[in-house]
């Protein structure tokens, strides 16, 4: 019976708290999209961890352009090579700045 009553205590002010920060458009960080967070870090070089064929990989990156889908970026590749790439966004697993 007291877990009962504590749970419920806790649950309300749980609730308030949640009520309080949608009042004032707060959102906990990490929760925005990864289009809403790259959207801002064009022009600059990010770590990227990609999601293929079922593995993931990481790759450092500058950001070119993007859109709602898509990626434009440049990677480097050993000495002097780099590769303009099309990365879609649904693929990206974590942006590391």
């Amino acid at each position: 019976m007291m877990a009962f009553a504590l749970v419920f205590v806790l649950w309300s002010r749980v609730s308030r708290l949640e009520r309080i920060l949608r009042e004032n458009n707060i959102r906990p960080n990490g929760t925005d999209s990864p289009g809403l967070r790259l959207q801002n870090k064009v022009g600059q070089t990010v770590e990227l961890t990609m999601y293929q064929d079922g593995e993931s990989f990481a790759t450092s990156c500058k950001i070119l352009d993007m859109d709602e889908e898509w990626l434009h970026v440049i990677r480097n590749e050993g000495k002097k090579n780099q590769r303009e790439l099309l990365l879609r966004l649904s693929d990206v697993k974590r942006i590391k700045e």
